[in-house]
């Protein structure tokens, strides 16, 4: 499933409309590592964790060829909020069609990610860093919570102990990474 599929399947399993650049980015992130069969460009280290510029610039043409729309969503930190157009839902229908069993693999990360933290970005960013830094490293048997706040800083990463907590936690309900306390 190419990166256009993987992102209509996120935007599908959430009724249609995801808010957040970066929830798309995380969530693409965190279900190709449960999902082999999701086709994501790469993921290089990036402020908010991991960020495949391949993937943005997939979002991107989505907008400007209207399968997706894109609103600004007015705030102290503005963001925008993606959905479905007309056209975007016809695709996305002929897609979940063609790949029905990983549009529900999709679908259920995107339900443990909205259980979790209402697929809020700063909760995702977390999850998304630790697991980045995890499988950055050569060893991860003897990787602890403790470790991760100082191997942080090697990605440019300011994370403290709530931070470490609240990311793996979500990474033990999506069953990636298990951290040892």
């Amino acid at each position: 499933m190419d990166v256009y599929d993987t992102i209509y399947s996120i935007v599908d399993a959430n009724n249609g409309k995801i808010k957040g650049r970066t929830a798309i980015q995380k969530i693409a992130y965190l279900a190709s590592k449960k999902i082999p069969e999701l086709e994501v460009p790469p993921y290089t280290s990036h402020y908010y964790g991991p960020f495949s510029p391949g993937l943005g610039c997939a979002l991107e043409n989505m907008v400007s060829c209207a399968f997706l729309y894109e609103t600004r969503t007015p705030s102290a930190y503005a963001g925008y909020t993606y959905g479905l157009t007309d056209d975007g839902r016809e695709i996305c229908g002929i897609s979940k069609k063609k790949y029905g069993d990983i549009f529900a693999k999709v679908a259920n990360i995107v339900s443990i990610c909205k259980k979790y933290c209402e697929l809020r970005i700063t909760p995702l960013s977390f999850a998304s860093k630790i697991n980045y830094m995890v499988e950055s490293q050569a060893r991860t048997d003897d990787m602890k919570g403790e470790d991760l706040t100082e191997y942080a800083t090697k990605f440019g990463w300011k994370m403290n102990n709530d931070d470490i907590t609240q990311g793996t936690e979500l990474l033990r309900w999506l069953k990636l990474v298990t951290i040892r306390e």
